[in-house]
Parts: structure tokens; sequence; C-alpha cells
């Protein structure tokens, strides 16, 4: 996939959880190509650094990929404060998430987990995610 592909999605909703205090960002229903990305898809980033996203997706087409290029942090006037990064680079870029679609009979559970500066914690306000199909 060429990254020139890279669309914005729409900003998600944020809220704070209660308890330990972490952010919840949630998106409605995603299109791309053939491919969807089902409401309710989430990532959900904690105080010490740590995120996590899960979401559903599926394809028209055998043997898709639904990729996450990137996702920024946001401050409160939108200016970015910087990215998720994964432990598990894809091909060096420590910013992309992908899942597989192997059969257009099936939906796949999109489970990824990342890390970011915990300077950035007090600053974050919104998020930011790019993807294609």
């Amino acid at each position: 996939m060429d990254p020139s592909t890279i669309v914005a999605a729409a900003n998600a909703a944020a809220e704070r959880l209660t308890g330990w205090t972490p952010w919840e960002f949630t998106w409605g229903l995603i299109k791309k190509g053939d491919c969807t990305m089902f409401e309710g898809a989430k990532w959900t980033l904690f105080p010490n650094g740590t995120a996590t996203f899960d979401g559903t997706v599926t394809s028209g087409d055998d043997d898709d990929a639904w990729v996450i290029w990137h996702v920024d942090l946001l401050d409160a006037d939108w200016a970015v404060l910087g990215s998720l990064a994964t432990e598990h680079p894809i091909g060096g870029d420590w910013r992309k998430f992908v899942q597989n679609m192997p059969s257009s009979a099936e939906r796949y559970r999109f489970r990824a987990w990342a890390s970011f500066e915990t300077g950035l914690w007090n600053d974050i306000a919104h998020l930011k995610m790019y993807s294609s199909c």
C-alpha cells in the first residue's frame, strides 16, 4: 500500500474513564474501499504511557489488510504532540499497525498495543488515526 493513500478518519470523541483515569477514544463506522471498521473501535490510553486498540474489521475481498499508518496525539489546540509507537515495527515502521484479513467471509478482531511518552499525558486532548485498506 502506498502511504499517499492515507486518509484521516473522523476525530474520535474522547472521554476520561473513572478510576485510573485513562483516555478512551471511540470511532464510528469507517469505510475504506471494500473494507469496513465497525462502530465502536477504540484506542484506550493509560497514564503510564501504554495504549491499546480494539476494533472489528472486514473486507469484501480475500487477502486484504487494514492498515493504521499512524495515530497522532493532539493537544487542546489540535497541535500534534507525538505519535503512538508499537513494540513490533512492521517493515521498520514503529507507527504502523496491520490486521490481515485472509477471507472476505470473516470478521477479524483488530487488537494492537502501543506506547507514548508519559510526559505528554497532561496535554493529550484529541487523537487522530490515519488508516487505509
